[in-house]
């Protein structure tokens, strides 16, 4: 069964077409991890307009600007030289109709020419406020497009249409990729890979779990080598990163301890975690309705997958013993993926809740623990009603999913996060023997 070519960005693009139908000129920033999608969801844009598309090298200007005119040469055949903004300014005299520009990795142009933006900013300014022109800058560097595009302090700040951050998929947006799997494989696969379209077009949807897990952990693979490089290239010190996300990936996860397993300055522990939030790689959580205390967990399925498994089976993966690691991964797999399946539900909520599966109007989504208890997903809808979620990843018989369920309720009742209206929920991967409903059916 084919893959569609272009899968589940419809909101994203819906978005990029309303501004298009706009009659004036309109900036937009579209911006998001490599291999996110950005460059499949522009390509599809693109479709039926006429527009220029260049995508900007590490490169010096003077070599930017030649590779810009050639472009310009191929799309519009006109013979423009120069500057890239006196090119654009040129290209809107002379297309009468409502033209697209796409600069895509826009941080290598800045790069080349720190001045490059404030002299947007006058062009947009003085002449393309009033053309018939959308100007999209698009790039991977997420720190840059966030501190120096989005910021109060940049000179393009408040001239822009729209910002657009892609994210990875969710689940349910990622069947499209696995058409024959089933949901419990479907799981399975989202939690060692992720929701990133890149990274999922490079598993085979013929193949097993067992399978595509050789694929990533092979030496030599694309999603072998997809975490250090990434970490090379957005970050100063991959090397303190690496032990950082190792040592999150081993059960560490607050800021005290990630610092002293890692080796890293503790004074310092907070900027190393704030880039790697910046990245969508990992994330603070605190528990519901309070402030204290904060955990630290590796958000990308991905990179949590790779620092849980193949960081940690590097020696055995470099000595082309694979079948030792797949064993190993197997056998520890349905662990691993019982962590990652609380995140799944709790992302799930606003899908849930429009089916009515849950009644609890999801205002606050999260988790509560306190010394050694947990709660693993709730919403609330304060002064209203309380959802409170256990999530298993086993199958279990109906006895045991109700101890389950009234362990739950007594676990709500200390938690302190009680409503008027409480809802009780237990999320495994089968209940064996339930054929009668019941309170905790």
């Amino acid at each position: 069964m084919r893959r569609k070519e272009f899968i589940d960005r419809e909101i994203e693009l819906k978005s990029l077409e309303k501004l298009w139908s706009g009659k004036n000129f309109a900036l937009v920033i579209v911006y998001g991890r490599r291999r996110i999608g950005k460059t499949r969801l522009l390509n599809e844009f693109a479709k039926g307009k006429r527009y220029i598309y260049y995508v900007a090298v590490e490169s010096q200007y003077n070599l930017i600007t030649e590779e810009f005119s050639d472009i310009v040469r191929k799309f519009l055949k006109l013979p423009l030289k120069g500057d890239i903004l006196d090119i654009i300014s040129s290209i809107v005299d002379l297309v009468d109709e409502k033209m697209l520009i796409i600069l895509d990795e826009f941080q290598y142009i800045v790069n080349a020419d720190p001045s490059f933006v404030s002299r947007l900013q006058r062009l947009v300014d003085t002449k393309l406020k009033d053309k018939k022109l959308m100007l999209i800058l698009c790039g991977s560097a997420v720190p840059f497009f966030e501190n120096k595009l989005l910021g109060y302090k940049s000179p393009i700040f408040g001239r822009r249409a729209s910002s657009m951050r892609i994210k990875a998929l969710r689940l349910h947006q990622i069947r499209d990729f696995f058409p024959s799997y089933d949901l419990r494989t479907l799981i399975s696969v989202y939690s060692i890979v992720g929701g990133t379209p890149g990274y999922l077009e490079k598993l085979n949807p013929e193949k097993t779990i067992k399978e595509n897990i050789r694929i990533m952990i092979t030496p030599g693979n694309y999603l072998f080598d997809e975490a250090p490089n990434l970490l090379k290239q957005e970050v100063r010190e991959p090397r303190v990163y690496f032990s950082i996300l190792a040592t999150i990936a081993d059960g560490r996860n607050t800021l005290g301890e990630i610092a002293s397993i890692a080796r890293v300055d503790p004074r310092s522990i907070t900027k190393y975690i704030a880039l790697l939030e910046e990245l969508s790689i990992v994330k603070k959580i605190k528990p519901i309705g309070f402030k204290r205390p904060v955990k630290i967990k590796i958000s990308d399925n991905y990179f949590r997958f790779w620092f849980s498994y193949t960081y940690r089976l590097m020696s055995l993966l470099e000595s082309q013993l694979i079948d030792d690691a797949i064993s190993y991964i197997v056998d520890t797999l349905d662990n691993y993926i019982s962590h990652v399946f609380e995140d799944i539900i709790a992302e799930l909520v606003p899908i849930l809740f429009k089916a009515n599966i849950i009644r609890t109007r999801p205002i606050q989504i999260g988790t509560w623990w306190h010394k050694d208890q947990e709660i693993d997903v709730i919403v609330r809808d304060p002064g209203t009603s309380t959802t409170f979620m256990e999530v298993k990843w086993r199958d279990l018989k109906l006895k045991d999913a109700r101890s389950i369920l009234r362990e739950l309720e007594f676990k709500a009742s200390k938690s302190g996060l009680v409503s008027p209206v409480n809802y009780y929920i237990l999320f495994s991967r089968e209940i064996i023997d339930c054929n009668t409903p019941s309170k905790y059916g």
